[in-house]
């Protein structure tokens, strides 16, 4: 009690202090008049806290400020880091900060920046020029840093300096020889625990771009992005580590990291456990459990059986070696040596795998069907009560041996609803997938999903709350499809949607993409303090990145805002961009026209050589890629499109094997490569024909067929997908044929516009043909009753197009290959479908 005394009478001394604080002259005329203080033995975050300090003063006065570890050697005034002699004459200690807390505080001839720092006092290496590997000795985004965010709060709010992205063009160091500053005293921390931005750090540029990652544009823009970087390093590998740096830096200045409760789908080790080697590591296979999979599927089974008890008491001893200091890391299949290069120091993840294809045993379907009413929206409740029943057997168990400890879960697909049967264990942290938060146009899905949101927040518990956000729309859709989008700017519903969840108390959240660059500068300062204002925080950005170019270059992005936001400029039950909407509907001529105009004025305005500079990179960055957009669609609208005549042929009752194929009508060549005009690197094949009962189709791959992977839901790969329809436009069905024959059939936007929709029987009949080692041969027939939703006959037109969706094995470079039968047009777009005229 004494000494809580004593520190209570210090602290009551400093609080005295601050009505006597005067305002500080850090430098004049260039000259420094303070030195930065560390502790004989400082913490990591103080010494890189110190660093960071000691550049930016650099930077903005010209003066040289000496760091010191004596409070005896210190001259003029002394700016304290971290914990020191000074701060414990005043009562401020290391631990009597919480977690993440920090402390600004001026006092006469003394300013202390200090807060919770993990207590490791390994020698830091600032000079990254030097040492590519400097970033290995900084602190990691997961520990106490309080001393560094105090810092940056107090060079941000205290002298000007913003790091708007971390280009050699991104910050905002205003330059003031004579540099005063004035405050008080302020203490706090980020509003939430949790702030993840996660790639690694050399790719963060491309994972917040317009541009794909290896694309000519990126690299063109990435260039005029860091260009004394790539002069000075012309290794590839030593640029990348440089360039690791100067994101770790740019994280830190803007509190990326937190307390980590990482939440992602975490079961898909026990393949490779428990179900095949896997060749790379061999070493942690157990033994087959065939029983402990989801069963009813062919080849390799979607989920794991979550009512099989053995699957249970599994999971919960991998929790307890997890919080433990054993067991294997959930992705990278090695020994976990710190739990935060995983879910986090008290946190475990149960997640299923990325599909809702679950177990058909009776078990699980007896459990299933107590689910609720399936909904046209992505986000239900259908499997709620199955999967959070799983989540918590497994949460009983492991609050048995682990009671301080979290199971966290994820609020997904079709479990994003409240479980209704039974009461969540308190000891599970609920992670809600926002999966539309950028797509506010469609007005369904955004305003399902909040509805969503506030039912957990009425479920009960005072659980944690985390989010999934998804600002990977629309980029990441336009990258799988090999279009360019349309920009998804939404800066006030980020406002928005900050404000709810700090009302909400939601603890923190995972970005699951990020940016673009307008997006991630407020998205990082309101996950530091969602209480301030979207539009300052723009005017701030316009007014300090653009400086004379301001006014144009916020028009053109709140132009662009008003357009993607508006729910009018969409077509009925709108969902992800395509090229025609991106372009045809969006980014309209006349709209293109108007914003081309903007960006010329912004280029007469700017006038000083780094304005100029930015209106250039973002020329790159931005508007040479909508352009190409643009262009590229004018192209694909006068491609032209296949019309082909399916002769009649004799009577085969629906047999493909009975069709003299030699009959048939030849689909056109060559096929093309993922939505574009440019060919296939595989030569495709095809045949059409008709018997006046039956569409056939013959599908010919040239491809080595042991590298065919079977999927139990037929998609994502291996397959033919044939996407047919009465016209170019929504309701449309879509059919997926495999490697073994297994059949997909769905209808989108044939029932109140749910897409998706399962079609139960879809009476094709397939013959796939894998014994030739160079070749998958596939013939199938559908009846023309049943191809649409209305029956054909002889005589009749319908649309088409045939997709071959390829593995990571066709394409060599990890992801998967799309190849469309009719150019520029590949899954899901109707657009361009081909039409199809049945002979008489």
């Amino acid at each position: 009690m004494k000494i809580a005394a004593i520190i209570s009478f210090l602290s009551a001394i400093s609080f005295l202090e601050v009505s006597m604080a005067a305002e500080l002259i850090l430098s004049k005329e260039g000259k420094a008049q303070a030195s930065i203080l560390l502790d004989s033995s400082p913490t990591k975050s103080a010494q890189l806290a110190a660093y960071e300090l000691q550049w930016h003063l650099k930077e903005i006065t010209g003066a040289d400020f000496p760091i010191v570890r004596d409070e005896s050697q210190a001259q003029g005034i002394v700016i304290s880091l971290g914990e020191t002699s000074l701060t414990r004459k005043r009562g401020l200690i290391n631990i009597s900060f919480q977690s993440q807390e920090y402390l600004i505080q001026f006092l006469p001839k003394v300013l202390i920046l200090m807060g919770r720092d993990k207590k490791d006092q390994g020698e830091v290496v600032y000079d990254f020029r030097q040492n590519v590997y400097a970033y290995q000795t900084w602190p990691g985004l997961w520990d106490e840093r309080g001393t560094m965010f105090a810092v940056y709060d107090f060079l941000r709010d205290f002298c000007g300096v913003r790091w708007f992205n971390p280009t050699e063009l991104g910050m905002v160091i205003p330059k003031k020889p004579t540099l005063v500053v004035k405050g008080t005293r302020m203490r706090r921390k980020p509003f939430f625990r949790y702030r993840y931005v996660p790639p690694s750090p050399e790719v963060y540029d491309a994972y917040t771009a317009l541009w794909p990652a290896k694309s000519e544009g990126f690299a063109t823009y990435e260039s005029a992005a860091y260009p004394a970087l790539h002069q000075q390093f012309t290794n590839v590998h030593q640029y990348n580590m440089a360039k690791r740096n100067i994101i770790m830096l740019f994280f830190h200045r803007n509190k990326n990291g937190g307390e980590k409760y990482m939440a992602n789908h975490s079961l898909y080790n026990y393949y490779h456990r428990f179900w095949e080697k896997n060749p790379d590591r061999p070493e942690i296979f157990v033994e087959k459990k065939p029983d402990w999979f989801a069963q009813g599927y062919q080849g390799l089974p979607p989920q794991l059986c979550y009512t099989h008890p053995e699957v249970i008491a599994q999971v919960v001893q991998d929790a307890r070696d997890y919080f433990d200091g054993k067991g294997l890391h959930p992705f990278s299949l090695k020994p976990i040596a710190d739990r935060n290069e995983a879910w986090g120091e008290n946190n475990f993840c149960v997640e299923p795998m990325d599909n809702s294809l679950f177990c058909r045993c009776a078990r699980c379907q007896e459990l299933i069907g107590q689910g609720k009413e399936k909904m046209a929206v992505f986000s239900t409740g259908e499997h709620s009560d199955y999967f959070f029943w799983f989540v918590n057997q497994v949460a009983k168990e492991v609050e048995k041996t682990h009671p301080d400890k979290w199971i966290s879960t994820l609020a997904y697909m079709t479990h994003t609803y409240p479980h209704k049967k039974f009461n969540l264990e308190p000891n599970v942290a609920v992670h809600f997938c926002f999966a539309s938060n950028r797509m506010p146009y469609a007005r369904q899905e955004y305003e399902n999903e909040l509805k969503a949101l506030t039912a957990w927040m009425k479920s009960g518990g005072k659980r944690p709350y985390f989010l999934w956000l998804y600002y990977c729309f629309p980029v990441e859709i336009a990258n799988n499809g090999k279009f360019h989008c349309f920009p998804g700017y939404f800066s006030q519903v980020i406002g928005q949607q900050f404000r709810l969840f700090r009302k909400l108390k939601i603890q923190g959240m995972f970005h699951c993409g990020y940016g673009q660059e307008v997006e991630a500068y407020l998205t990082f300062r309101l996950m530091d303090n969602p209480d301030l204002r979207v539009n300052s925080l723009l005017d701030e950005y316009f007014r300090l990145y653009y400086g004379k170019a301001a006014a144009p270059m916020k028009k053109f992005y709140l132009e662009i805002e008003k357009i993607y936001c508006d729910p009018a400029n969409y077509p009925e039950k709108p969902a992800h961009q395509n090229a025609q909407i991106a372009w045809g509907k969006l980014g309209t001529s006349e709209r293109m026209a108007y914003l081309k105009q903007l960006v010329e004025q912004a280029k007469m305005l700017a006038e000083s050589p780094i304005e100029k500079k930015r209106i250039a990179l973002f020329e790159l960055a931005t508007w040479k890629y909508m352009e190409t957009g643009s262009q590229t669609f004018q192209v694909r609208m006068k491609a032209p499109i296949p019309e082909i005549k399916a002769i009649r042929v004799s009577p085969a009752a629906g047999d493909p094997a009975s069709i003299d194929w030699t009959a048939a009508c030849s689909l056109s060549e060559p096929w093309y490569d993922r939505g574009t005009d440019r060919p296939a690197a595989r030569k495709f094949s095809g045949k059409i024909c008709h018997d006046g009962e039956y569409l056939y189709l013959e599908l010919v791959d040239p491809c080595l067929t042991s590298q065919l992977r079977v999927s139990p839901s037929v998609s994502c790969y291996d397959d033919w997908e044939l996407f047919v329809a009465t016209d170019r436009s929504l309701p449309y069905r879509q059919y997926l044929i495999g490697p073994t024959g297994l059949v997909v059939a769905l209808s989108h936007g044939e029932i109140n516009w749910q897409k998706n929709v399962p079609l139960e029987p879809h009476n094709v009949r397939v013959i796939s043909d894998t014994k030739e080692s160079d070749r998958w041969v596939t013939r199938l027939s559908i009846p023309l009753k049943t191809l649409l939703p209305r029956p054909l006959s002889p005589g009749d037109t319908f649309y088409l197009n045939i997709v071959r969706v390829s593995g990571p094995a066709f394409t060599g470079t990890g992801s998967i290959g799309i190849d469309s039968w009719v150019s520029f047009c590949t899954v899901h777009d109707v657009d361009r479908l081909a039409k199809i005229h049945l002979e008489r």
